[in-house]
């Protein structure tokens, strides 16, 4: 019996840790991004630069399941990474849907393993200060494939306080891409985008971490601070790669 209270009170805080991931929240976020892209409808150069990101969604955790819906936007601009001192510069309007449904398939302990599936729709505005010939180009990705997760919780005392925190990491695989992009010479053609169509993983095809520091207010709210890393490409017609770096604060609202 000795043995068996310490065991008990160690189950049932772990599961107390785990169940402060759970519920409903709606969340907002303000964060900033380091992008690269090369574009060849665009220039032959590389371009890198800052972004600002505006985000919000809905993020659902209930029983086995954990059900996210991500909206965001952002603004940057970027300069050639090899010529910082020309005077060409691209300017960049992006938005992003994310959502993705997983099921907690193994928990031990402090940790979860969830796995499911994602979708990652992606569309950027491009505008260029000098090509007339290519001063405004876009570029879509729509994107799905398998999601897997982890999360790990735990309390931490310190200065004679309890601070409940987790951490969640997040894998989008990708699997499938449906792109809307120029073709060699031009964004129409016959009064349609040139090049759209369905692509397997190949040369067209996308993907994203995400690493996530939540700590657990006591009104059941949160706060996050999250990194994703990004990246997609196609090699069709002007091949085209973008990859981006992304730091946030969210505030997570428990409803």
């Amino acid at each position: 019996m000795k043995y068996f209270a310490p065991l008990l009170f160690l189950l049932c805080f772990s599961a107390q840790a785990q169940e402060r991931l759970q519920g409903d929240y709606l969340w907002f976020a303000l964060g900033g991004s380091l992008d690269q892209f090369k574009d060849d409808y665009i220039s032959p150069n590389t371009y890198r630069g800052l972004s600002g990101n505006l985000a919000l969604g809905w993020h659902t955790y209930k029983g086995h399941w954990m059900n996210n819906l991500d909206i965001s936007g952002l603004e940057g601009r970027q300069k050639p990474a090899n010529y910082p001192d020309q005077l060409s510069r691209t300017t960049s309007l992006g938005f992003r849907g994310h959502y993705s449904l997983r099921y907690r398939v193994h928990e031990k302990g402090k940790h979860q393993f969830l796995a499911g599936v994602y979708s990652q729709n992606i569309f950027i505005l491009r505008t260029h200060n000098q090509y007339n010939n290519s001063a405004q180009s876009f570029s879509g990705f729509f994107g799905y494939g398998p999601s897997l997760a982890y999360t790990y919780s735990r309390t931490t005392k310190i200065w004679g306080r309890d601070w409940h925190w987790s951490w969640q990491s997040e894998w989008n695989i990708p699997l499938g891409t449906y792109i809307l992009r120029p073709n060699y010479i031009r964004q129409y053609s016959g009064g349609e985008i040139a090049d759209r169509g369905h692509h397997f993983w190949g040369d067209t095809w996308q993907t994203d971490f995400r690493h996530s520091l939540i700590w657990h207010r006591s009104n059941g709210n949160q706060i996050r601070l999250m990194y994703q890393w990004e990246y997609f490409q196609t090699k069709r017609f002007n091949p085209s790669y973008n990859g981006g770096h992304l730091l946030s604060l969210q505030v997570f609202y428990k409803l």
